[in-house]
């Protein structure tokens, strides 16, 4: 098991909300190559559609709830842990 210790600070939310846009955006294109390019099944396609769908609302209720506090600092905190199956 190795861990990547991708996000670990405080931000201003201008800084918080780019950074976690950034980071959806590259999620969202991941599902959206995929769904391009990988010759995949239906149901695998179906499943990143809605991984798209989800991670936009996601963001969405992140950039509202940074929003209704616009001069605070934001913790955020990020780790990967990779696991071999």
């Amino acid at each position: 098991m190795s861990q990547l210790n991708l996000i670990h600070g405080t931000f201003s939310q201008q800084d918080a909300q780019h950074l976690l846009t950034e980071l959806i955006k590259t999620k969202i294109a991941f599902h959206e190559h995929k769904i391009r390019t990988v010759h995949e099944s239906e149901e695998d396609i179906k499943h990143s559609e809605q991984k798209i769908i989800q991670l936009s609302q996601n963001l969405r209720n992140i950039i509202s709830e940074l929003k209704s506090q616009p001069h605070s600092n934001v913790n955020l905190e990020a780790t990967i842990t990779i696991n071999r199956s």
